[in-house]
């Protein structure tokens, strides 16, 4: 089953984090994508293989980020993803 709205705005976003943390640059701002990875919540039916804390993480890494930290990038819990 294709669902061509959730893959258009998946698209629309990562195309946001690359323009926003290119106008940003130079600014100390950082914009990054995470990917919280399939996390039991109540929109898949507790159907996750992890929990929320587990799910967060990348969200909590990208906010903590050092000054000369990523920005433009997209990223699970423990790597970069590819585009």
């Amino acid at each position: 089953m294709k669902i061509i709205g959730y893959n258009a705005s998946k698209a629309a976003l990562n195309m946001l984090t690359v323009q926003l943390a290119a106008q940003l640059q130079g600014t100390g701002m950082k914009v990054n994508s995470s990917d919280p990875g399939f996390t039991k919540t109540d929109l898949n039916n507790n159907r996750g293989y992890q929990m929320v804390p587990e799910g967060a993480a990348a969200a909590v890494r990208l906010a903590l980020l050092p000054d000369y930290g990523p920005t433009g990038g997209f990223f699970s819990a423990d790597k970069v993803e590819p585009w």
